[in-house]
Formats: structure tokens, C-alpha cells, sequence
């Protein structure tokens, strides 16, 4: 039927509650439109396309307590939900430094703070140049300090970026699409025991040597058929997996994680981070770590213990405080999150 003139054209009709294409799920995508869409999705134990929530957001208030007038490093920006909450507390007078090695997802999220009339500047960098930013800033220390290690639910969703497989995409994985290598061409360029070992290390994944095995004989492009690699290496078929809910792992996720970490030198940049960590606090700072893996975890721990014995951090938090089961059941993708945190020492 032609559309009567001077009327836009119709928008194409929702294709049900879990329309199968990322770029289909326009409701999902613009919440402020479709808030009722949002909601719904969120009750069922999912994040809606495109959405990102700032996971513990109440504890890494609490602890790092930005009061007005102070400093925060935002080190990992992403959508900027951390650095809204973070904002709205430092100020009248305060302000955050947000930095991503993602300028794609940088530029959005400064779009959107702008809007909101906060202060939050950003800077396309990884977190391993702290240093560089704080001398851009004309900064010496900052107050308090976020490092929130985990990808952002925009990555993960968008096909393009190949973070995910819940939709089929290039197997790119780069936070920086203009440089390095991708996933695709890392795992071309491999031999099974290197993919094995990155497996094991950053993935704790089981079945490494199975995966890495298929790996080499398949060397898959995209995520979609690595994804079908590893259900079958672990006895799964790809016809008929199913999750038995949506809180559950998918089996490939420890690969996907392991993968995305070694594309981005995530290991090598978190050390740089936790060795600058107590010297770009100002006396009395407080920093928060989110980590999302065993490997993490382990870094965080021995970094801040080791900065507490030699006196240039006054009080950590080594246990790791772990998300609230309202907060996992509300949103499954926090449930591997841990909290660490750390004061420094007032003098030095």
C-alpha cells in the first residue's frame, strides 16, 4: 500500500519479543521512546540491546565517597554510567576524567553526558597511559579512581565488533578498531599450544586443548562458527543448544573472554595501571576495582597488597566484595564481578 503524501513512511513492524537481528530491535535500542520495552526486558533477566548497566554502582559510591569539589578517573568510561553517578556526587565544583581505548563508544558517551550538562571530559587512550592524561589535565593525583575491567553491554551486543556471539559478526574483538590485530587474525597466525595456553590463562577454560585443537584446523572469521567450536568441544550441539536460562553461562563465554583479553593486552595494561595506582592518588585517595576473572583477581590482589606493605596505600579491601543477588538476578552480566578497593596512605 503507498504511504499517503506528506505522512513519513511507516517504521518496520517490531518483530516480536526477541527479534532475532541486533539492528531490529529499535525499541530496545531507544529506551526514552520505548520505556515499557526496556523494563520488560530487564524482568526478564536480560539487558536490553544496546543498554549497559553500571554494575555495583551503590558499592563503588560508597567506597570511593567522591565528596564536591574532588577529582575522579574514570579509567574505563565505556557507556558512562559509573561516570554520570560519579559526577552527580563531586559536584558543585568537582568533576571526572574519563578515559577508553574504545573511541567509537567514547564518542557516544560523551555525546550523552554533554546533554546532561555534566562535567566529564574523556580521553582516547588506554588506561596504561594514566600518566599522560593527569600531565594533560594538569594534574598531579586525583581523588578517587575507577578501573571497571569488564566489557561494556555495547560491545558485547553490536555484531560488528565481534565481542559476542549472540549474533553472528567478524571476529574482530579490538576496543581500537584502527589498530593491531584482530581475534581472526591472531588465531590465523597461532599454533594449538599458544591458543591453549591463552585459553587456560585468561579463560580457565577446560577444554583449551580440545578448542585449540579445532581451532587450527578450522581458523575461524567469524564469531558465529567459533562459538560452534567450542559447544562441540564440549559435546554440545550447535542445532540444538539452548541456554536453560538466560542468567545461565554459555559455554563459549570463557573463550570469547580469553580472546578479547589478549587482543587488547588487557593482562599486560592492568599491570601498568596497578603499578601507577598509589603514586596518581592525592593523600587520602580512594580507587575501586571491578575485575570479572580468576587472572584478574589474582593481579588486583597481589598489586595491592604489595603497595600496603611498602606503606603507599594505607587500607585495601583483598577480599573482593562480590555483587548482591538482587543486583545478579536483575542483571546476569555482573554476576562474575568483584570489588576491590584501596585508600592511600595520607603521607608518603
Amino acid at each position: 500500500m503507498n504511504q499517503p503524501p506528506g505522512k513519513p513512511p511507516r517504521r518496520k513492524r517490531y518483530a516480536g519479543t526477541h527479534p532475532r537481528r541486533f539492528h531490529e530491535r529499535y525499541k530496545e535500542l531507544d529506551p526514552a521512546r520505548y520505556p515499557e520495552q526496556a523494563a520488560k526486558v530487564r524482568a526478564q533477566g536480560r539487558t536490553p540491546a544496546g543498554a549497559h548497566v553500571p554494575i555495583m554502582l551503590a558499592e563503588i559510591l560508597a567506597s570511593l565517597a567522591p565528596r564536591s569539589g574532588e577529582v575522579v578517573l574514570d579509567c574505563t568510561l565505556g557507556h558512562g554510567g559509573h561516570a554520570e553517578a560519579l559526577a552527580r556526587a563531586a559536584a558543585p565544583g568537582g568533576r571526572v576524567i574519563g578515559i577508553d581505548l574504545d573511541a567509537e563508544e567514547q564518542a557516544r558517551t560523551v555525546q550523552r553526558l554533554a546533554q546532561l550538562g555534566l562535567a566529564v571530559s574523556a580521553h582516547h587512550t588506554n588506561f596504561a597511559g594514566l600518566g599522560n592524561v593527569l600531565k594533560a589535565e594538569g594534574l598531579a593525583g586525583v581523588d578517587c579512581l575507577l578501573a571497571d575491567l569488564g566489557v561494556s553491554s555495547m560491545q558485547l551486543d553490536r555484531p560488528e565488533r565481534g565481542f559476542g556471539f549472540k549474533h553472528d559478526g567478524p571476529l574482530d574483538m579490538r576496543m581500537d578498531r584502527s589498530r593491531g590485530k584482530t581475534a581472526a587474525e591472531l588465531l590465523a597466525g597461532a599454533d594449538a599450544q599458544t591458543i591453549a595456553g591463552w585459553l587456560r590463562d585468561y579463560g580457565d577454560e577446560p577444554r583449551a586443548d580440545a578448542i585449540a585443537d579445532a581451532v587450527v584446523r578450522a581458523r575461524p572469521e567469524g564469531t558465529r562458527e567459533l562459538a560452534e567450536i567450542v559447544l562441540r568441544a564440549h559435546g554440545l550441539d550447535p542445532r540444538r543448544f539452548r541456554k536453560t536460562n538466560a542468567r545461565a553461562k554459555h559455554p563459549a563465554a570463557r573463550v570469547f573472554q580469553a580472546l578479547r583479553m589478549v587482543v587488547n593486552r588487557e593482562a599486560e595494561n592492568l599491570d601498568a595501571l596497578l603499578r601507577a595506582l598509589p603514586y596518581v592518588l592525592n593523600p587520602g585517595g580512594r580507587a575501586a576495582i571491578l575485575t570479572f576473572h580468576s587472572g584478574e583477581e589474582t593481579r588486583v590482589r597481589r598489586a595491592l597488597e604489595a603497595a600496603q606493605a611498602a606503606g603507599l596505600l594505607a587500607h585495601t579491601d583483598l577480599a573482593g566484595l562480590a555483587p548482591s543477588r538482587a543486583e545478579v538476578h536483575d542483571n546476569p552480566r555482573a554476576r562474575s564481578a568483584r570489588l576491590f578497593t584501596a585508600t592511600r596512605s595520607a603521607a608518603m
